[in-house]
């Protein structure tokens, strides 16, 4: 695997006191991921972030990522829709009252479906029950053409916008 680095427009995206009610829907599922195996994580991973070239995680070595997902204050949930994964978010809770989202994907398949709302809402809802009082994350115009906007749908505000290195790979 290649990666280089490329200028990215970047923005940071925040949301105060995060409050939402879990979606209902029989069919949808968030699951708490623990004791996570390493190659069924990086498979995910790159089925999430492989169509925006996601490196960050794939680059790590095999150490420094069994470091991160071990890591309690680090958070991993699995979306399953109708019994069927379909994407995933991770959280940052290293910093009392702060979280960051690191990662927030769908599988390509699950895209358009409106899966993505709902995985944002249960995202929210859990940041609230934690009792965070910010919760942020970032994102680049190499992800989703779709994703500055969804983000700000669903309640995030702009603080801040930079260009920046990202790490991509080479395809």
């Amino acid at each position: 695997m290649k990666t280089i680095k490329k200028a990215a427009k970047v923005w940071y995206l925040e949301l105060m006191n995060p409050k939402a009610v879990l979606p209902a829907d029989k069919d949808l599922q968030i699951v708490k991921q623990e004791n996570i195996d390493l190659q069924d994580y990086r498979e995910k991973y790159k089925l999430i972030g492989g169509p925006w070239d996601w490196a960050n995680r794939l680059i790590l070595s095999e150490a420094e990522l069994k470091e991160i997902l071990k890591d309690p204050a680090n958070q991993i949930y699995y979306l399953y829709y109708k019994g069927r994964f379909s994407g995933y978010f991770e959280l940052d809770a290293h910093t009392s009252n702060n979280m960051e989202v690191v990662y927030f994907g769908l599988a390509p398949d699950s895209i358009g479906k409106g899966l993505g709302r709902k995985m944002m809402q249960a995202l929210i809802a859990l940041a609230g029950e934690q009792k965070a009082k910010r919760l942020w994350l970032h994102t680049c115009e190499f992800d989703s053409p779709r994703a500055l906007d969804f983000y700000l749908k669903s309640g995030f505000k702009i603080f801040k916008e930079t260009v920046e290195d990202q790490i991509i790979i080479i395809k």
